[in-house]
């Protein structure tokens, strides 16, 4: 009896292993909750404004920054605009000098699933975690936070810092990802 037992537990362990596929849903990180522009640290204020009209961004979209060192912050777009007219902000001032860029983690998103990102969003100042592609942002999960937004931003103000004084392409390669333009925006 005890070599067929020796057996069984051989065959056993010798079944084939099943693997756990880790990667955060396209799905998910096309939810319009998650929508975002993400530029580099040289960027200006202007610059970034500029490309979130262009995206027809509203309000609650988060600006993402990819800092010099590599890491990553986030700020949703009334709160740094809120914060630029408060303090008579310049469209010529470099977006990585904001104070209202918060730090947020960052995953490969094929290294972590979906509800353990979102979790990782959930404890974050921002609630906001970025996704990554080849160490580029893929997106983002925001969790935690509604989409409404308090301030309501004039167009003559936002004229000012971006928009019709800004020529994204007279700047050079200020983007980190290719943000599509949806069909509908959610308001």
């Amino acid at each position: 009896m005890i070599p067929s037992l020796s057996l069984r537990v051989l065959t056993q362990a010798a079944a084939p292993l099943q693997t756990r596929i880790m990667a955060v849903s396209d799905e998910e990180l096309r939810n319009p909750k998650n929508r975002f522009v993400a530029v580099v640290a040289e960027a200006t204020v202007g610059q970034a404004i500029a490309a979130w009209q262009d995206f027809e961004g509203e309000l609650w979209w988060h600006l993402i920054v990819r800092m010099d060192d590599g890491s990553f912050r986030a700020a949703r777009f009334n709160v740094f605009l809120d914060s630029l007219e408060a303090r008579g902000g310049s469209a010529d001032t470099p977006v990585s000098t904001l104070s209202d860029l918060t730090p947020v983690p960052v995953v490969a998103g094929d290294a972590i699933d979906t509800n353990e990102a979102k979790a990782l969003a959930r404890k974050t100042a921002a609630h906001v975690v970025v996704v990554t592609s080849a160490g580029l942002p893929a997106g983002i999960l925001v969790e935690g936070v509604r989409r409404g937004a308090g301030l309501i931003a004039t167009g003559a103000n936002l004229d000012e810092l971006g928009g019709k004084y800004v020529k994204l392409k007279d700047y050079g390669s200020i983007l980190l990802a290719p943000v599509k333009k949806p069909l509908q925006t959610p308001r």
